[in-house]
């Protein structure tokens, strides 16, 4: 009987790792995700924020509402946003054209792509900047080392199933990009919406989670990670599709290990 019900029980499986270099902008696609300190190495160690929320040089942690970021500005999705860790160079393209580029080590280059983010922002239809001045000029804050800037101080990892995504985009009626939830680990191998009922610890390859809680989802998901349109109320879609009372999509845990790696094919085991 143990043998039959282990041949025939689901295994679910890290099937894609993102992670967010600059805070609301384009996500890497990665093989593996390399976890310290609590947080995702590389994952929202910049932003750009609103010169009246605090010196150049003052890298806290403040709401997502004091930066540049889907939730007040949905068309920056169409920016390409590249930052080399090694060259430590961030790059910004609009389809194929290069709008800036420089060292974030090289204060001049800093301004320069500040102001090449304020240009783009204050073009788009949807954005925070026209009629307040008092945000302008955009600094460009964090050191590229440093996961600073996830919307709770606490970061941590967040994890979705493609089978709750299925369910959404069958509730919807279309195909969704899983992107726009803006969410580092996606498996498979489980019921829709299995992972909000989760609680206690989750192993993920050599590595222990302790599930934190589910998240709750905001503005930023009406927004395609394509065009920057808000083409879909995802909030409304989400309570429609799992019957819970807030708009929850995927669950935040906290790494327990000082030191992990999760990788692509890596089992995930609710404990």
């Amino acid at each position: 009987m143990v043998w039959f019900y282990l041949l025939t029980k689901n295994i679910s499986k890290v099937i894609e790792l993102y992670r967010h270099p600059v805070k609301s902008f384009t996500p890497e696609r990665r093989d593996e995700l390399r976890v310290s300190n609590g947080k995702i190495e590389g994952d929202r160690v910049l932003a750009f924020r609103f010169a009246d929320k605090g010196a150049p040089d003052d890298f806290s942690w403040q709401k997502k509402h004091n930066f540049v970021a889907l939730v007040n500005t949905p068309g920056i999705s169409r920016l390409e946003m590249i930052f080399d860790t090694d060259s430590r160079i961030l790059s910004l393209k609009l389809g194929r054209e290069l709008l800036v580029s420089g060292s974030i080590d090289l204060e001049e280059d800093r301004s320069d792509l500040s102001q090449g983010v304020s240009e783009f922002v204050s073009s788009l239809e949807i954005n925070p900047l026209v009629g307040h001045p008092e945000r302008l000029p955009l600094n460009l804050i964090g050191d590229g080392r440093q996961a600073l800037f996830h919307d709770s101080e606490i970061g941590g990892v967040t994890l979705y199933s493609s089978e709750s995504l299925a369910a959404l985009q069958a509730s919807v009626g279309t195909d969704l990009d899983g992107r726009r939830f803006r969410t580092n680990v996606v498996i498979s191998g489980v019921e829709a919406w299995e992972e909000l009922s989760w609680n206690g610890r989750l192993i993920i390859g050599d590595g222990e989670y302790e599930i934190e809680k589910t998240v709750t989802r905001c503005l930023a998901t009406h927004v395609n990670p394509v065009d920057g349109y808000r083409d879909h109320e995802i909030m409304k879609s989400l309570i429609e599709a799992n019957q819970l009372k807030l708009p929850t999509f995927a669950i935040r845990m906290k790494p327990l290990n000082d030191d992990t790696v999760i990788r692509i094919g890596d089992v995930v085991s609710p404990m």
